[in-house]
């Protein structure tokens, strides 16, 4: 369930007036640098309405750009059985989890695999079963699946185990085409698909300012079939951005622009998710992109000022940890990440629960994660402190005695449940000179995430349903590619 903040919690780290010169800054990037476009069809949509075009470099002029950012709204996203889960107004934070990556981490064994295809519907099922994560992400990186069928494959295992909200990568148009037949087959309809999506896509470019092929005809179909798509790139500072937060932020804010005005072009009105994108940090040393360095934390936040002065939610921020292990800096960075989501107001955190700067999942993260997120939750969550519940608090305080114990008082009976409980965090008693076993954490995450799937069990789809969907995938095997 998404939460709304208490008052008063919300994180600025821009001005209004930093906002809009870093928009003016994006505009004029457009308009003198441009981006790199390699496909005709979109170089000529872009010319017609007014881009200057020089081979595969095409120039944006400002009131283009304007005129299509005007004309996008937030949207809403429902559960496979149609109801509005995730209504991404302004101030809603939701975290969305991957399912599927090229490598699982067993924790007990501490030892990594080949993640597989079986493994899709495991992690589904148990993100279904975790009440903070709200969506679930499907890139579709299986070793034991054909290529040209990853993410429609990721996407069929999940939604065969969850009905939460999904956000799918596919790799070609093809990939939206059946993404799209998936979808309708399980709306029960292309109008339901329509005006109830559960699922929504992504499309991202090459790097900021360099579009590629596949992932402007991406851009393109979801506008032709209206189907929510999620535009961002992944700025490296020093990488393929500038060293510098202002130029990096300039640069990734001028190709989610270009982004947003292919789209509209291409079909005015059509559903845009969200504003922002991803940034992280070169690490000169290893040359691994850092997650959770402080400046991507502080970048975030700039990119959710940016997403609420354009009136749309914010995606950017992952609720991730650059640790390949479960461990101290695991939980200070998840947790560190959690709270600054919650605190920068970001609709849609993703990545969460993920460790290894991207590279690993592992189920026990995500039970974590899900822990963190409860508890950030509740730490920022608004009590009740109206007139009348503190003119009751008053009267019980006055009904007893100076001294008083409140155990064994009816009250304390009846809302001591309101409170936050911890699942796997621990709250025991214990004997300071005991022996303590440091592992103890590990161990009841992996109990839980056990528990987890051996008791929870998602919502069933109709017969007719499942069959419909078993012959999609025939069809899809029984191409010449696949």
């Amino acid at each position: 369930m998404a939460h709304r903040l208490s008052g008063g919690t919300r994180v600025h780290v821009l001005s209004d007036r930093q906002r809009q010169d870093i928009h003016t800054a994006s505009l004029d990037l457009l308009e003198t640098v441009g981006v790199h476009v390699p496909v005709d069809e979109v170089r000529l949509l872009l010319g017609e309405a007014g881009a200057v075009i020089s081979g595969e470099q095409v120039r944006l002029p400002p009131e283009l750009v304007e005129r299509c950012l005007a004309g996008v709204s937030p949207v809403t996203l429902y559960d496979r059985s149609g109801a509005p889960v995730l209504p991404l107004s302004e101030g809603r934070v939701t975290f969305g989890a991957l399912s599927d990556t090229f490598y699982l981490l067993d924790l007990p064994s501490g030892h990594a695999r080949n993640f597989l295809r079986a493994d899709q519907g495991t992690s589904a099922r148990l993100l279904d079963a975790l009440p903070s994560i709200d969506w679930i992400q499907c890139v579709g990186q299986a070793h034991d699946v054909p290529e040209g069928l990853q993410t429609q494959l990721a996407v069929l295992e999940t939604v065969r185990h969850s009905s939460k909200p999904i956000l799918a990568y596919p790799y070609d148009r093809q990939g939206v085409l059946d993404l799209v037949e998936l979808s309708r087959i399980v709306s029960g309809s292309d109008e339901v698909r329509r005006s109830r999506p559960w699922l929504s896509i992504t499309s991202v470019p090459a790097g900021p300012l360099n579009a590629s092929r596949y992932n402007l005809e991406i851009l393109l179909a979801c506008a032709d079939l209206g189907v929510p798509v999620l535009y961002y790139d992944c700025p490296a500072i020093g990488g393929n951005a500038p060293s510098s937060l202002a130029g990096t932020l300039a640069m990734a804010n001028a190709d989610w622009l270009f982004g947003l005005t292919v789209h509209q072009l291409r079909a005015p009105g059509a559903p845009f998710v969200s504003a922002g994108f991803t940034v992280q940090l070169m690490d000169m040393r290893t040359t691994q992109w850092a997650y959770c360095a402080p400046e991507s934390q502080w970048a975030y936040a700039a990119v959710a000022d940016l997403a609420h002065g354009y009136g749309l939610p914010a995606f950017g921020l992952e609720m991730i940890s650059d640790s390949p292990r479960l461990d101290a800096q695991a939980g200070q960075e998840l947790a560190a990440n959690c709270l600054w989501g919650c605190l920068t107001g970001t609709e849609l955190v993703h990545n969460t629960g993920m460790i290894g700067a991207g590279k690993l999942i592992c189920p026990e993260a995500f039970v974590l994660a899900d822990e963190i997120i409860g508890a950030t939750r509740a730490t920022l969550a608004s009590p009740d402190l109206s007139p009348e519940a503190l003119s009751r608090a008053s009267a019980l305080v006055g009904s007893l005695p100076a001294g008083a114990e409140y155990v064994s008082h009816p009250h304390t009976l009846e809302h001591f449940r309101d409170f936050w409980y911890p699942t796997v965090f621990d709250r025991s008693n214990f004997d300071p000179l005991a022996a303590l076993d440091s592992g103890q954490l590990a161990k009841r995450l992996t109990a839980r995430s056990a528990r987890l799937l051996s008791d929870h069990q998602p919502r069933a789809m109709p017969g007719d349903v499942e069959a419909a969907l078993a012959d999609l995938e025939r069809s899809w095997r029984r191409r010449p590619s696949a």
